[in-house]
């Protein structure tokens, strides 16, 4: 490989990254892991964009090979690479069964850093909102929501208002049904003097934004599987993941917070003890695992980040099946069919399928039906479906037609993005079917 061409000669944004990618077999270089790439095409037909365009730049190996040619320096202008860098879903499909384990998504992340304006935009300064001012981003939420409840956002929508401002993704937003709390998850969680002096500390809950802010049932479902299950835990006070910060944002924003998050994890340990951290949200357990590479190998947090990311747990990979069988009402579930949404960051990045199998299975049987491409990507991608509302809104068709296929009445899924992606889907192409969130599955099959 050639390796005079080092990841700080091109991606100069932010002065300090890393040395090197972390990849699947070790660390490379820019240049290095993206000469992987053997062209063969296999990554193809596992990416969405490529599968809805059959145009080279929408694909994995174009994207690859785009950013080879911008280390090699011989693509100079912005312009070329942008359209092809900025719909990629970051779903991670195509390292997966890509022979050579390309990154694609870590290569197109650090060329997008490189893209002029990048972190500049409506969409990246609201993420910079969330993960460095929570009190205060807190307070301008329930303002939307209040704005919302009102009915404001729908007249402005109707009024062109939005495309006029060039906001489409807040136009697309608006037409999402999304809950609109007034009181946020860790509110009603700080009253529960269950979670505040536990005699043994079996776990300790992570609260994701997405489960914070939005899908605050979700977070109530899983405490309460956990304490039932499990015994005494504790309400991490954490701060954002970094995750949306990490892929519209800034690097340094992204470390501050997974700083935070690590500081926070070692008080608990040195007040109570260790246990593991749990998470509901798979995009957010995903990224806390992969903290390590935020730090280089030198870095005196490297080391406490890999023991922190050792002790995160998706909520899909933590209950057992054995935990959970002697709590369900079987008479329910013999009554619903159930099909199973794979997210991204819950297949590809974090290997989990079979687990959640393994505790449903035993409980539907025969009602658990496997909807084709279970883990392709709904197009919802964090912010995606607002910045790319075309593409998203194809994916989301295809998605939909497959959940249709196996006539279900609840879609099972891990990753709040996924769960207001398909509930629109739902709601317009098959009103028949409901996204469910697998913690609210649990809790609402079994005694509790």
């Amino acid at each position: 490989m050639n390796s005079k061409y080092e990841l700080n000669e091109l991606f100069s944004q932010e002065t300090v990254h890393l040395s090197a990618l972390i990849t699947a077999d070790g660390e490379k270089n820019i240049y290095d892991a993206v000469s992987r790439c053997l062209r063969c095409g296999y990554c193809e037909t596992s990416c969405p964009t490529y599968s809805l365009k059959l145009n080279e730049i929408y694909s994995p190996r174009g994207r690859n090979q785009l950013v080879r040619k911008l280390v090699e320096g011989k693509i100079k202008g912005a312009n070329t690479a942008y359209e092809s860098l900025k719909t990629c879903l970051l779903c991670g499909a195509c390292s997966e069964v890509c022979y050579g384990k390309v990154p694609t998504a870590d290569l197109v992340l650090e060329a997008r850093r490189e893209m002029p304006g990048h972190g500049k935009n409506f969409y990246y300064k609201i993420a910079a909102a969330v993960t460095s001012r929570k009190k205060i981003f807190n307070l301008i939420l329930k303002l939307l929501y209040l704005l919302k409840k009102a009915g404001l956002p729908k007249i402005a929508d109707k009024l062109g208002f939005f495309y006029f401002l060039n906001l489409r993704g807040i136009s697309e937003a608006q037409k999402k049904s999304l809950p609109t709390p007034l009181k946020f998850l860790t509110e009603t969680l700080d009253k529960d003097e269950r979670f505040k002096n536990p005699v043994k500390l079996s776990w300790i809950y992570f609260s994701p934004c997405g489960t914070e802010f939005i899908h605050t049932e979700v977070g109530k479902a899983t405490v309460e599987l956990l304490y039932k299950i499990y015994g005494d835990g504790i309400i991490m006070k954490n701060e954002c993941c970094g995750l949306t910060a990490y892929n519209y944002g800034s690097l340094s924003e992204a470390k501050s917070a997974a700083q935070k998050n690590i500081v926070l994890y070692d008080e608990i340990r040195t007040k109570f003890s260790d246990a593991p951290i749990i998470l509901d949200c798979s995009s957010c357990a995903a990224f806390l695992k992969s903290y390590p590479s935020l730090f280089a190998k030198d870095d005196p947090m490297r080391n406490k980040a890999e023991f922190f990311s050792s002790c995160v747990k998706d909520i899909t990979e933590f209950i057992k099946p054995i935990h959970i069988e002697h709590l369900v009402d079987f008479k329910r579930l013999s009554e619903i069919r159930v099909t199973i949404h794979d997210s991204c960051r819950a297949s590809h990045a974090q290997g989990i399928r079979k687990e959640i199998r393994d505790v449903l299975k035993p409980l539907l049987k025969d009602n658990l039906v496997e909807m084709p491409q279970s883990d392709h990507c709904c197009g919802g991608a964090g912010a995606f479906a607002f910045s790319n509302p075309d593409i998203s809104q194809d994916i989301l068709k295809k998605k939909i037609e497959n959940i249709s296929s196996v006539r279900p009445d609840i879609v099972i899924a891990s990753s709040t993005s996924c769960l207001i992606q398909i509930e629109t889907g739902l709601r317009e192409m098959y009103p028949k079917a409901k996204i469910m969130h697998y913690s609210v599955f649990l809790k609402n099959s079994v005694n509790l």
